[in-house]
């Protein structure tokens, strides 16, 4: 009874800091982005992204939100929620957007690039500002799968599998509002 009780509080937590997320977002942070600037970060990269993440980043480019990585038993007290942010694609239509997307998402795959063990193949999407990343992985070719995973600096042999898509791991304010 008390791990269900548990559980529910972390879910209300999780539900809170999502909508405080949004409500910050709204106010300060991403703007719509042109296709032009995906299309200039995929041939720098020589990756291409998969259509649903181009889309959510035209929508809102970068940004952050929070998720839960625990088991439910793991934790009691709502420790496991992380916020994580979005790396943007870099934006040059002006010198407010240039000054957002400045930790752009080609700038931040040359860094994590270098890190010792960093998967290959990979695209880093996003960090929580502890040195762990979430990643796009490309098969053998340069497309990018849909799924996302979770790459630990303190564990990094280990690539865990988080969402099946963006679209699951952020779901968009749409599928948010209408399933409260």
């Amino acid at each position: 009874m008390l791990i269900l009780a548990s559980k529910l509080l972390t879910q209300i937590y999780a539900k809170f800091i999502n909508k405080y997320l949004k409500y910050i977002k709204k106010k300060f942070m991403p703007f719509p982005l042109e296709y032009k600037f995906i299309s200039v970060a995929e041939e720098q990269l020589g990756f291409k992204f998969p259509e649903k993440y181009k889309a959510k980043m035209q929508i809102e480019n970068g940004g952050e939100f929070a998720i839960s990585l625990s088991d439910e038993d793991e934790y009691e007290d709502g420790d496991d929620i992380e916020v994580w942010w979005l790396f943007p694609f870099q934006d040059t239509s002006d010198v407010k957007r240039i000054k957002r997307t400045m930790e752009h998402l080609v700038a931040e795959h040359k860094s994590t690039c270098e890190l010792e063990d960093f998967p290959a193949n990979s695209v880093a999407i996003a960090h929580n500002g502890d040195g762990d990343y979430l990643l796009m992985r490309a098969d053998e070719d340069s497309q990018l799968g849909e799924e996302i995973y979770l790459w630990r600096h303190e564990d990094n042999e280990f690539i865990y599998l988080l969402a099946p898509s963006i679209e699951v791991l952020i779901p968009s304010e749409d599928h948010y509002s209408n399933h409260q």
